[in-house]
């Protein structure tokens, strides 16, 4: 008669821990980042997030995509045969306010735009063959000032500076 010896396999161990790690990660993900939502650097960051994305839907459906920045906040909209039209106010596609403040500052080509009135369209635009418009949109807090910049080729960078004393 053979007696077992105590302990575990090694193939019960591994079930275990990739057991820990799936949690592990369920977790992280369901807590997100642990930066306040009114952080002007977390604000930039998911707003070339979703950039990226409308260029990319941009590339997909063969058709411009539009980023409309206003005092109050940001949407995106799709060119079709009657012009600009505004993207469904829901989903990953739906409108965003800002967090901050006071209002952005929104730059381009150069030249400043005044985001007093709420444009009739989109200032930024991300073309089908991957370009965007150049651009800067600037937040500020206390602690500093925070840049998204965009170029012609589609590339984005979020840059930030301490405040002057």
């Amino acid at each position: 008669m053979k007696l077992r010896s105590a302990g575990f396999t090694l193939i019960e161990v591994l079930v275990v821990v990739a057991i820990a790690a799936i949690l592990t990660a369920l977790v992280v993900l369901r807590l997100g980042d642990w930066r306040s939502p009114d952080d002007p650097r977390l604000q930039l960051e998911r707003l070339a997030s979703l950039i990226e994305r409308q260029c990319e839907q941009a590339m997909f459906q063969a058709r411009p995509r539009g980023i409309r920045v206003t005092e109050a906040g940001y949407d995106f909209w799709q060119a079709s045969s009657q012009g600009w039209v505004a993207l469904a106010p829901e989903g990953l596609d739906r409108p965003r306010a800002w967090v901050i403040g006071e209002g952005p500052e929104l730059l381009v080509e150069g030249h400043g735009v005044d985001l007093a009135g709420e444009p009739d369209g989109p200032q930024l635009t991300c073309q089908p063959l991957g370009e965007l418009t150049l651009f800067e949109i600037v937040l500020r807090d206390q602690a500093g000032r925070y840049r998204l910049v965009g170029n012609s080729g589609g590339q984005l960078a979020v840059t930030s500076s301490a405040a002057l004393p």
